[in-house]
């Protein structure tokens, strides 16, 4: 009995010290799984580094290389998993250049990935000790990484500073890096509060981009430089023509349809705000031309309605700023239409608010009141009190000038009330505008009550008296509004021609192609610009 059990024992040792060999089990062999093995880790490479400096060499080439070609295809994960085990390896080699370039790598994929406090820590050690080390590395493409690093963190200051260092490296032999570290430089210009000199940055990488051939990169650049200098409102409106010529110049030499379509765009926003309105609405049909939509199916959503119905917005704009409103209502409706296929309610508002002002001017009073009463709803739908008080006041002003002042003053005093709930941007103008207007309407009100009262009790008819427009649209005096970025508006107004009593209906233009939808005033005409 104890020989049998001191077998079994041995029998189950074997088994325990040999997982892979075979149970015999009623005359049958169980076949045993292997277990998988695990990928190698950093510690067991370094060890089978070290026995093979030049193993460990190759590992680390291979490991790079893996990590870069990652990078490229966007796997962020996979890219730092190889440069960290290639720092792993870099660590038990002699040779401080292979140290310092795989911390370099693995400090730029960290930033790449959005952790530049790490990515930070590591390119620091990357900067060689004395001068003489950094003969054969591009310091450039180092201090770039470190300013991108800060800039990151918050840290401008240090940026730019890391950036000129950036910048001193590279004038020598890589213009088209030294450009983009210019551009660099102008967002942390931007980031400080300072658009002027953000845009000279801009201005100098678009005429380093152009030098270099590089006609995309160039164009873009000048772009964004025209948007700067008119918002630091420190450039004479004939300078900011000239860059905007020189970009116009630049994009009849560009191929790629899709980035014609967004700098037409923006070229006819600049345009807007110089009150050079023909070519402005020159330039947005132009971007309209590039978007991909075939013929007879502008009213299907598709994936480039988005695009077009900004575009088509900002035509129908500033048609109505040319006063070419039988022109701009085509636009409208249609803008109009994409944003409902869109589910964008609030824009679809702005275009009903654009198309009403646009009726209106035409004669068609009860068509504007119409589209009005849809702006109204569609900015109760969004949530857009403003867009909702000025819906108001745009029916308020319609229904004095077609002779019903009680409704009118229903109306001014729903906008009042609206106005009163708009907190974060107190409206004391239009506030004021529109208590005139209550008072004139409340006059015209008790006046028709006292002929009533007068006479049989049947109320005469009588022509409608337009009421007096404080600002109203128009293309002969625009300026810019001064408000936090990105948006990025202009006022406008004409003398009164008499057509209508109603405000006139201004929206803001929209950026590429999904921007903040801007809010409309009755003398206001809105820019939209890209968020960051």
């Amino acid at each position: 009995m104890a020989l049998e059990e001191s077998s079994v024992l041995e029998a189950e040792l074997a088994r325990q010290s040999d997982p892979g060999r075979p149970e015999a089990s009623g005359g049958q062999k169980r076949k045993q799984r292997k277990a998988p093995r695990d990928p190698p880790s950093e510690r067991r490479l370094v060890e089978e580094a070290q026995e093979d400096p030049l193993r460990r060499q190759a590992e680390i080439e291979g490991l790079t290389a893996a990590g870069h070609q990652a990078l490229v295809r966007g796997h962020k994960k996979e890219a730092l998993s190889s440069f960290r085990k290639a720092f792993a390896l870099s660590s038990e080699t002699p040779r401080h250049g292979t140290q310092r370039v795989c911390a370099f790598n693995l400090g730029a994929a960290y930033v790449e990935a959005g952790r530049p406090e790490k990515g930070l820590a590591l390119l620091l050690k990357a900067q060689p000790e004395e001068e003489g080390e950094a003969a054969g590395e591009c310091l450039g493409d180092l201090f770039f990484n470190i300013g991108v690093a800060h800039e990151g963190l918050g840290d401008f200051g240090q940026a730019l500073e890391a950036f000129r260092k950036a910048q001193g490296h590279y004038c020598a032999v890589q213009t088209e890096s030294e450009a983009g570290t210019r551009m660099r430089m102008g967002d942390c210009y931007l980031g400080m509060g300072d658009p002027w000199r953000a845009s000279q940055c801009f201005l100098e990488a678009g005429r380093s981009y152009a030098g270099a051939g590089r006609l995309e990169l160039a164009a873009t650049a000048l772009s964004e430089a025209t948007r700067l200098m008119l918002r630091s409102q420190e450039h004479e409106d004939g300078e900011v023509v000239k860059v905007l010529n020189e970009c116009r110049e630049l994009c009849e030499q560009i191929p790629d349809r899709a980035l014609l379509g967004k700098l037409y765009n923006d070229i006819g926003l600049s345009f807007s705000e110089l009150k050079i309105f023909s070519l402005a609405a020159e330039s947005f049909a132009k971007a309209l031309s590039f978007c991909k939509m075939e013929d007879g199916e502008e009213d299907r959503p598709t994936d480039e309605d988005a695009a077009a119905a900004a575009i088509l917005q900002n035509l129908g704009a500033t048609h109505n700023a040319l006063g070419s409103f039988s022109t701009a209502v085509g636009f409208h409706q249609r803008a109009a239409s994409l944003h409902s296929g869109l589910g964008n309610r609030r824009a679809q508002g702005q275009c009903f608010g654009n198309l009403a002002y646009a009726l209106s001017q035409m004669g068609d009073h009860e068509a504007a009141v119409e589209n009005y009463l849809h702006a109204l709803q569609a900015f109760k739908d969004s949530g857009d009190l403003r867009g909702q008080w000025q819906s108001c006041e745009g029916l308020a002003g319609l229904r004095f000038h077609l002779g019903d002042p009680e409704k009118a003053v229903a109306s001014y005093k729903e906008a009042l009330m609206l106005i009163s709930k708009c907190q974060d941007a107190p409206e004391t103008a239009a506030q004021e505008r529109i208590v005139n207007k209550l008072a004139e309407a409340l006059q015209s009100k008790l006046s028709v009550s006292s002929r009533v009262l007068q006479g049989s009790g049947i109320l005469t008819s009588r022509p409608a008296r337009h009421f007096p427009m404080s600002q109203t649209f128009a293309a002969s005096s625009l300026h810019r509004k001064k408000e936090t970025f990105p948006p990025a508006a202009c006022h406008a107004s004409l003398p009164d021609n008499g057509a209508t009593g109603c405000r006139p209906w201004r929206r803001r233009l929209m950026r590429w192609p999904h921007g903040a939808m801007g809010h409309f005033n009755g003398g206001e005409m809105w820019l939209l610009r890209p968020l960051a």
